[in-house]
C-alpha cells in the first residue's frame, strides 16, 4: 500500500505498528464484520438474491475483508495483491443475471464505510499517541480506499467481459423480455412468442433447475438444456420448453403443457434419475400468462426450501408435494416458520434426545394410520413401546393430536426438511442465529 509516512524517526515505527496492531483486531473480529456487512449489502435490493448467491456474497465479503487485513498487517502493496476468488465469482454472477454494476459498486461503498467506522471504534479503545493515532488511521483509510478502487476496477472489467459473453450464451432466451413478462411490465406477449416461440395460450409448468454440487458438475447448462429436450420427447405437446439459464449453475425452465393440466413431477424424476448431480424444484400446472407466472413463482419458492434443507429433501421437489407449499411460504417470512413449528410442537420442539424420540414416534404413528403394531415394525421396536411413548406424548401436547392434526404433520415434515434450526432449547430459548 502507499505508505503516506516520511522519514524514518520513531514515529513512523510507531505509527505502523498501530496500523498493524488495527489489522490483528479486524482478523480477530472477522466472522462478526463478514455476518454484518453482509446483511448491510443485502439491503440493497437488486443484492438480495437466492441462497446460493447470498453464500457467495458471504464468501466475497470474508474473502475482502481477510485481503485487507492482510494489508494492514504486512504492509502490502495493493499492487502485488490478487483479487479474491469468490469476490471475482460474484461478480461474474452478478453479471450472468443481469444485476446491474452499481450495485456491485455499492456493495464495496457500504464495505468501505462500515470498515472505517470499525476502525475508528475500535482506536476509541487503544491507549496511544493522540497525533500517532491520526496518522495511523489516515494510513489506513489510504489503504482501504487503494484497495475498494482497485478491486472495483478490475471486479468491473470481470463484469462487463462475462455480461457481453453471456448475452451470447445458449440457452439464455430473450431475457430481458423474460424478466419484463415476469415482472408484468409493458410486455408484448406476441413478440415475445414470435421471440421464443413458446406459446402462453396453454397451461405451463414451471421448473427451477439447479447444480446441486457446483464444483462436481462441468458444463451444467448444457446438461440443463438437454434435461430439457428429453422432457420435451416425453411429454412434449408440439411446443418447445422455454430455457433461460440464470447463471452458470442455474436454469429456470417452462414446459408447455397444451390443455393438460396432471403434474408432471414423475416424469422429471425419471429423467433427472440419470443426473445426479442436479435438483429440480417443480411448480403446478398452471393456465395462459397469469399462470406462466405463478408457476414459475411456486418453482422458485421450492427451490428456496429445497436450499435451505440441503441432502434433507429428494433431488426432485414439487410445489405440490405435501407440506411443501406452506413450509415454503412460512420460511420467507422472518422467523414465521420457526414461531409456527413452535406453537405446534410445544415440548416436543426442543432440542433434546428425547424430544427427537418423541417427534421420530409421533411422525411414524401418524404416517401408519394411528397403528401401534405398523409403527412398532417401523420403529423397530415393541408394540408396547409405541403406545407408551403416545399416551406421554398426547398428555404434553393436550388437544393438538385431535384438533390440529394436519399442523402436526406438517410441523413434523418442516422439523424432517430442516433440521435443529426450526427447534429451541429445553429452557424455551432460541438456538444462537436464529430469529
Amino acid at each position: 500500500m502507499t505508505q503516506p509516512l516520511t522519514g524514518a524517526g520513531p514515529d513512523a515505527a510507531e505509527v505502523r505498528r498501530l496500523v498493524a496492531t488495527m489489522g490483528q483486531r479486524l482478523a480477530e473480529q472477522q466472522p462478526y464484520l463478514t455476518r454484518v456487512l453482509t446483511d448491510n449489502i443485502r439491503s440493497i435490493s437488486d443484492l438480495d438474491l437466492d441462497q446460493p448467491l447470498i453464500d457467495l456474497l458471504d464468501a466475497s465479503v470474508d474473502s475482502n475483508i481477510n485481503t485487507i487485513v492482510h494489508l494492514l498487517i504486512n504492509a502490502i502493496p495493493v499492487e502485488r495483491i490478487q483479487a479474491p476468488t469468490a469476490a471475482v465469482e460474484y461478480a461474474l454472477r452478478l453479471a450472468q443475471r443481469g444485476v446491474p454494476s452499481y450495485s456491485l459498486v455499492r456493495a464495496y461503498q457500504l464495505g468501505q464505510e462500515y470498515l472505517m467506522t470499525v476502525v475508528l471504534q475500535e482506536f476509541e479503545q487503544v491507549d496511544a499517541d493522540r497525533a500517532d493515532t491520526l496518522r495511523a488511521v489516515r494510513v489506513i483509510a489510504d489503504a482501504v480506499y487503494q484497495y475498494i478502487d482497485w478491486i472495483c476496477l478490475h471486479l468491473l472489467d470481470r463484469y462487463e467481459d462475462e455480461r457481453g459473453r453471456w448475452a451470447t450464451t445458449s440457452g439464455n432466451v430473450a431475457s430481458a423480455m423474460l424478466q419484463g413478462l415476469l415482472r408484468g411490465v409493458d410486455t408484448s406477449v406476441h413478440d415475445f412468442e414470435s421471440e421464443t416461440g413458446y406459446r402462453m395460450d396453454q397451461h405451463h409448468v414451471g421448473l427451477v433447475l439447479w447444480s446441486r454440487d457446483p464444483g462436481g458438475i462441468t458444463d451444467a447448462l448444457l446438461t440443463m438444456e438437454r434435461i430439457s429436450r428429453e422432457l420435451d420427447a416425453r411429454i412434449g405437446t408440439g411446443t418447445p420448453p422455454l430455457f433461460s439459464a440464470i447463471d452458470r449453475t442455474t436454469g429456470w425452465l417452462w414446459m408447455g403443457r397444451g390443455r393438460h393440466a396432471e403434474p408432471i413431477d414423475r416424469v422429471v424424476a425419471e429423467v433427472l434419475a440419470k443426473f445426479p448431480d442436479l435438483g429440480a424444484a417443480v411448480g403446478l400446472p398452471e393456465p395462459g400468462i397469469d399462470g406462466f407466472r405463478r408457476t414459475h413463482a411456486q418453482a422458485r419458492d421450492t427451490f428456496e426450501l429445497a436450499l435451505t434443507a440441503g441432502d434433507r429433501i429428494g433431488q426432485v421437489v414439487g410445489f405440490g408435494d405435501r407440506g411443501i407449499a406452506l413450509i415454503s411460504l412460512l420460511l420467507q417470512q422472518p422467523g414465521g416458520l420457526q414461531r409456527w413449528v413452535r406453537d405446534v410442537l410445544g415440548p416436543l420442539g426442543e432440542v433434546s434426545p428425547a424430544a427427537a424420540r418423541a417427534r421420530a414416534t409421533l411422525g411414524a404413528w401418524l404416517d401408519h394410520d394411528r397403528n401401534f403394531q405398523a409403527t412398532a415394525e417401523a420403529l423397530q421396536v415393541h408394540r408396547n413401546t409405541v403406545k407408551y411413548r403416545i399416551e406421554r406424548i398426547t398428555a404434553d401436547l393436550d388437544d393438538r393430536l385431535g384438533d390440529r392434526r394436519v399442523d402436526l404433520e406438517l410441523a413434523l415434515l418442516a422439523c424432517r426438511l430442516l433440521g435443529d434450526e426450526l427447534l429451541v432449547e429445553p429452557d424455551g430459548h432460541r438456538r444462537p442465529g436464529q430469529g
